[in-house]
């Protein structure tokens, strides 16, 4: 088949507040346009979106999953999303190559974290959205309420499209208010409206209306003139405005009832907009020039790779998003992120699992690519003769981190590979190797989703790995002057070692890190002896002498020492420049330094006061507040990395998930002594037993 055209598709992205009913909404979309023989659900764990263990048996969201079906001649690609803030980098892919938004809404909950985060989201981004007041059916359920609420917060531009008749377990049908028609699922014939619903209708039909002609001055002209308004004239005008985020049209559904699926895929055709509506999208050539490609059948091939899934069985496959052009099967394309070519060998349409191959993939469409070698998530795929790169996506911060470490030897020697796999499927994890501490750091946006990539090692990889705090990457440094001698001496028959030198230490400012000097008279140690001398100086300050920490900031000058002649070598001077440097800080007044984070935390005007609070009892350093408009106050503080390692967990729980904040590490300061004693004595205690287990 040819690829379908552009403006015959509609590419949406579903999102709102986790466990909301999004997944269950387009499970039954699917169902009802006969895209899937069965009804899946997720709390059955029947899901076909929902399929890895942990999502069925967390009964949540966890993976982004396509569902393309077509509908009356519109290919429709929904993109069903994570709703909790611990997966938020697949609703930010999502998002990112979608036309337009679906925000799901539960009628029994009303507005909720996560509506509020998709909404500035797609605030941000500029997209076409309608809001989908879903669950209907159940008892607390409020259509009217629920409407009231998202005019109050989001303004009179969000007016009603649909409206539902009888409620709850009465729900029978919606009102598609600009059609005066009463439908109920896809296949259902249309029917006349009931004469007890024709004063509300009438009502929230001319607050559509009235929204309509406003954004447009001729329809408002023939408006106020009293002339009638053709149905073609009004829904043109409110798909331009929708288009154009000038109207956000309220929908409303029932998966349980089947009800609203006509009125919802209708309003999917009709008002949201396609990639031809979309325009061009501006990459940049790889000397930094703007480029526009055309969403077009007949431009230069573009994509970009938004979500990569790597299955140790089936291999990797990457998610893409033709932008322009057409993507062939049994090809060779250019990843100019990587700038390497790839072999394109099949090609899919997704339905959560089911994959359904095609030859081609035209502009505008979206696909996965199976078994791409280089190729990561964020890469833009090109003809090697018309080179365009597209702008990454802009991921979420980590924010959570435990230390890991294999559970055995044989999870060592996969440990890394798997690793690297992990970070390919979710940017917003990261790996890194923490030299003061020495232990592999795993970072993300939050607990879960840590605990869920931990759980992934075990179940895809093979790999088990043991979590825990990570260690404060401490340091340690001196107050005052010291001279002290390091005197090594050993005689096992045949050629002895000896080494002697003398070492004075002093202070330097913050930053300088190891400095040393030699001021060595009369030969007292050659010349060849010193680089070893300045060895056993700088290990010895990586390992640290009071708490196990780095030792920094520091000058050690070689000032005297003696040698044998026969004995004496590069070793022996490097174990007594060791023993000097540590004779040297017991005498200097070691001290601990902590590493300090800035924080700067976004919270809810009316969660301040509780934040503050803890941000004091973290040992922080308030610096300044300010207004960042929506009711929100940005807090800036300083405070010890030691009391930030739970900070998000803390952070969620004491706001209601609407907290939010970013980290960066400040520097260095005096750690306070209570705690500097803890530590050195932990050190100590850790010393002791090593020593006895040998």
């Amino acid at each position: 088949m040819p690829p379908v055209q552009p403006d015959k598709i509609r590419n949406v992205v579903v999102v709102g507040h986790g466990g909301s009913g999004k997944t269950s909404l387009v499970e039954s979309l699917l169902h009802a346009v006969g895209a899937t023989t069965r009804l899946g659900k997720v709390d059955d764990a029947t899901s076909i979106l929902d399929t890895d263990p942990e999502e069925q048996k967390r009964h949540i969201t966890i993976n982004m999953a396509l569902a393309a079906f077509t509908h009356e001649g519109v290919k429709i690609n929904l993109i069903d999303t994570p709703g909790y803030a611990d997966f938020a980098a697949d609703q930010r892919a999502g998002m990112r190559i979608a036309d337009a938004a679906i925000v799901f809404v539960d009628a029994s909950a009303g507005i909720q974290v996560g509506t509020q985060i998709a909404w500035n989201e797609l605030e941000a981004r500029r997209t076409p959205r309608v809001f989908l007041i879903g669950r209907l059916d159940r008892e607390n359920a409020d259509f009217d309420e629920v409407l009231g609420q998202l005019r109050e917060t989001y303004g009179i531009r969000v007016v009603p499209l649909h409206v539902p008749v009888g409620e709850h377990q009465q729900l029978s049908a919606t009102i598609d208010l600009l059609h005066g028609q009463l439908l109920k699922g896809p296949k259902d014939p249309v029917a006349e409206l009931p004469k007890e619903e024709a004063d509300r209708v009438g009502q929230y039909r001319q607050q559509l209306v009235e929204s309509i002609v406003e954004t447009n001055e001729d329809l408002l002209t023939r408006y106020l003139d009293g002339k009638e308004l053709s149905y073609d004239e009004l829904r043109d005008a409110l798909h331009a405005a929708v288009r154009d985020g000038q109207v956000v049209p309220v929908l409303a559904s029932s998966a349980h009832r089947h009800v609203g699926y006509a009125a919802l895929l209708n309003a999917i055709r009709e008002m949201l907009p396609s990639p031809a509506e979309a325009g061009s999208l501006i990459g940049k050539s790889p000397s930094g020039d703007e480029i526009a490609r055309k969403p077009d059948l007949g431009e230069k091939l573009s994509a970009f790779v938004f979500k990569t899934i790597a299955d140790p069985f089936v291999g990797k496959l990457s998610y893409v998003r033709v932008y322009s052009g057409t993507l062939h099967s049994n090809t060779s394309i250019y990843d100019a992120t990587k700038k390497e070519a790839e072999r394109v060998g099949q090609i899919f349409f997704l339905r959560g699992k089911e994959q359904e191959p095609t030859n081609e993939v035209g502009a505008g469409d979206v696909c996965a690519i199976p078994k791409l070698t280089a190729t990561t998530t964020n890469a833009t795929l090109c003809e090697k003769d018309a080179v365009i790169l597209y702008d990454a996506i802009d991921f979420p911060a980590p924010s959570f981190s435990v230390a890991i470490e294999p559970a055995s030897k044989a999870d060592l020697d996969k440990l890394s590979t798997a690793l690297h796999k992990l970070t390919d499927e979710d940017p917003t994890l990261h790996v890194r190797r923490d030299d003061a501490t020495h232990e592999t750091i795993l970072s993300a946006i939050g607990e879960s989703a840590i605990e869920v990539a931990v759980h992934r090692l075990k179940e895809k990889f093979g790999v088990q790995v043991e979590m825990h705090t990570p260690r404060v990457p401490y340091r340690e440094s001196i107050r005052g002057k010291a001279s002290a001698q390091g005197r090594y001496k050993r005689q096992t028959g045949g050629h002895g070692q000896f080494g002697d030198v003398w070492l004075e230490i002093e202070p330097q400012p913050a930053g300088t890190g190891v400095v040393f000097e030699t001021h060595v008279v009369g030969g007292s140690v050659p010349r060849n002896f010193w680089p070893a001398v300045e060895k056993g100086v700088r290990e010895t300050s990586q390992r640290g002498v009071i708490a196990g920490y780095p030792l920094s900031d520091f000058k050690a000058t070689l000032t005297d020492g003696s040698f044998h002649s026969v004995d004496s070598s590069e070793m022996s001077f490097k174990i007594a420049g060791s023993l000097a440097l540590q004779n040297c800080v017991k005498e200097a007044d070691p001290f601990l330094l902590e590493p300090i984070m800035t924080l700067e935390v976004l919270v809810p005007e009316e969660q301040m006061g509780d934040v503050l609070a803890d941000l004091n009892s973290r040992r922080g350093r308030v610096l300044g507040m300010e207004s960042s408009g929506a009711g929100l106050q940005r807090i800036r503080a300083h405070v010890p990395m030691a009391e930030t390692f739970r900070y998000a967990t803390d952070l969620r729980s004491m706001t209601g998930g609407r907290g939010t904040f970013s980290a960066e590490i400040l520097g260095y300061e005096e750690c306070p002594s209570h705690i500097a004693q803890k530590v050195i004595a932990a050190h100590e205690s850790e010393g002791a037993e090593t020593a006895a287990a040998r």
